[in-house]
């Protein structure tokens, strides 16, 4: 059932539904209020944005949303382009740069998607692309002590196949960041699933 799903998951219709029916939207507000911070002043770089479904939690800030998917960035367009600048390309060092430095770096949901190389080239661009003093705030599933059976199924069968402990999220954060604030919560959807949260300060 869950591989069926998967490759829908790519229209952005059906991505927002989702995110809905599981309680996203909340956990959006506790990571923006909580741990993303953001002032109206910040220049805000989503890495991986998807259909610029964060954008309505934050303030108004200078925002920009990169993704690979040509679809979700249509949408975000079509829903957001008042309110950002959206990109359709894979983020590299080139890019990054030309993009200028930004207060914070979103990859929300991503490095569990990445393998261990690709994660640390995340890092690397998230460090590149920050101002002295700025924040890379990342937000992954993770597998913990304690979980119930059916949690780690669901962990098992997320989209994202680099589900990792917090150990090494913390080792792959720690590549680039020297201070890394680790948050662990089980709080914030309606299915059971555990999320660290990680923010890696320039």
């Amino acid at each position: 059932m869950i591989e069926l799903v998967r490759p829908i998951l790519e229209r952005p219709y059906f991505y927002e539904l989702y995110h809905s029916l599981i309680g996203a939207n909340y956990r959006s507000r506790v990571l923006v209020k909580e741990y993303i911070r953001p002032k109206s002043t910040d220049r805000v770089l989503d890495i991986g944005c998807g259909p610029g479904n964060m954008l309505p939690f934050l303030p108004k800030c200078d925002y920009t949303g990169v993704d690979v998917n040509p679809s979700y960035i249509d949408s975000a367009r079509q829903r957001y382009g008042d309110r950002g600048t959206f990109v359709c390309e894979r983020v590299s060092h080139h890019n990054v740069e030309q993009l200028g430095a930004f207060d914070i770096v979103l990859a929300l949901g991503l490095v569990h998607h990445l393998d261990d190389a690709e994660a640390r080239d995340l890092f690397r661009l998230g460090y590149t692309a920050l101002k002295p003093g700025g924040r890379l705030i990342t937000n992954d599933g993770c597998y913990s002590a304690g979980q119930s059976a059916l949690e780690r199924y669901l962990l098992s069968r997320d989209r994202g196949q680099f589900v990792r402990n917090q150990s090494r999220y913390l080792e792959l954060a720690h590549s680039w960041f020297t201070q890394v604030i680790p948050h662990l919560r089980q709080d914030v959807l309606r299915v059971p699933y555990t999320h660290f949260i990680m923010e890696c300060v320039r």
